[in-house]
């Protein structure tokens, strides 16, 4: 009778300790699953966040000098639109980080941002926006540099602290649950086989959580590096892309030292978009590519950038020598007579017209946004080369 009744009680007992063995299990995975789930999502659309302000700030910059340049005011709505939308977008992204579950540190730094973030919209929307629709470009422009930059500055570093926070939050968390983990072994090996089974299927599952969040990790990693790629780089050409032009020359002035010379010259597919009806979106993109291909082949020690859906501009530093001009002239139409040369795009053989423009400043001197609007206006009114197949202007 004893010995039924210890037999129950240590049925009981091991119950219980499983029972308790399983709530724990639960528990530390729950915890590591909230890692990922949570951690690891907020991190990214924090880094999502910070991409699509950089990108806004760019439509900025090219609404404010379009502007100032007396571009087509349509066109300088579409860029405003641009940054309404990235504006939206900004802001859904936060809401959906503020509807995960944050450490009071998290959220206490979480709100600074909110601050700033408002302050960064209001600035947008109420100040530099409404110079720009009121037709203030100057404004805007002075606005942009005395103001907006700080508080832009301001409101990255809030957000990179708050990644930093975030990125701490991973580790105690992680490392919590490790302890968490230990202390459930010693557990499971105290109160028997059992139990230790239970462990063993913990572990396994320890193993296969970690494995999955330095996956996720490197995932992370990789889609920031690709995101990167994608901010500077041209998809279709692998040149660089109208933003990459535009941090270089458009945040401040490149300077020309004496002596040397920046030469930038515009190449621009002519009708490409009825190449595009006539052959199809895939082989205007081929198109592409092998325009860029052959400008890279020319200037080998230039740099190539895709300015526009059919526009590509090769920057090219020289000595200001009396050759100098000459020897770009000559690369100049190598490169118009390789461009106008059939493109073998698969198994079809497109053939198609270039217009080229040059702009060649002197040092010492400096370049910057500018320079895009001379070379437009060269393409139309500048001098006209010897071989009459592109026109330059010397500054």
């Amino acid at each position: 009778m004893m010995d039924k009744k210890s037999n129950i009680v240590t049925n009981i007992i091991v119950i219980l300790f499983i029972v308790l063995g399983f709530i724990g299990f639960t528990f530390v995975i729950s915890e590591y699953s909230d890692v990922v789930d949570n951690d690891v999502a907020s991190r990214n659309y924090l880094q999502q966040n910070s991409i699509k302000m950089h990108e806004m700030e760019t439509d900025l910059c090219i609404a404010i000098n379009m502007g100032r340049s007396g571009e087509d005011p349509a066109q300088i709505e579409e860029y405003v639109e641009k940054i309404n939308y990235s504006m939206d977008e900004c802001k859904d992204l936060m809401k959906k980080y503020e509807a995960i579950k944050k450490t009071s540190d998290e959220d206490k730094q979480y709100h600074i941002v909110k601050t700033a973030m408002n302050q960064y919209n209001e600035i947008v929307s109420n100040e530099l926006l409404a110079q720009i629709n009121d037709g203030h470009y100057e404004t805007a422009n002075s606005i942009y540099y005395d103001r907006f930059i700080n508080k832009r500055n301001g409101l990255d570093s809030s957000l990179n602290e708050l990644l930093n926070v975030t990125d701490d939050s991973i580790d105690k968390r992680y490392d919590k649950v490790v302890f968490n983990t230990k202390l459930l072994r010693i557990f499971f090996v105290v109160f028997g086989v059992i139990i230790l089974i239970l462990l063993n299927i913990l572990e396994s599952r320890r193993k296969k959580i970690a494995k999955n969040l330095e996956t996720a990790v490197d995932k992370n990693e990789k889609t920031q590096e690709s995101l990167n790629n994608a901010i500077f780089k041209d998809t279709v050409t692998d040149s660089g892309n109208r933003f990459s032009f535009v941090v270089e020359y458009g945040e401040n002035p490149v300077d020309i030292p004496e002596g040397t010379s920046l030469c930038f010259m515009m190449f621009d597919i002519n009708d490409f978009s009825g190449i595009n009806i006539r052959y199809g979106s895939d082989i205007g993109d081929k198109l592409l590519s092998s325009t860029a291909e052959r400008i890279k082949d020319v200037f080998e020690d230039g740099s190539v950038y895709r300015t526009g859906s059919d526009e590509f501009v090769a920057v090219v530093k020289t000595d200001n020598t009396p050759d100098s001009l000459s020897n770009i002239a000559g690369l100049l139409e190598r490169a118009c007579k390789s461009l106008t040369s059939d493109h073998n795009l698969g198994n079809r053989n497109v053939s198609a017209g270039y217009s080229a423009a040059l702009v060649k400043i002197n040092g010492p001197s400096t370049a910057d946004m500018s320079v895009h609007n001379q070379l437009k206006q060269t393409m139309t009114s500048g001098k006209l080369s010897a071989s009459g197949n592109w026109r330059y202007t010397e500054v």
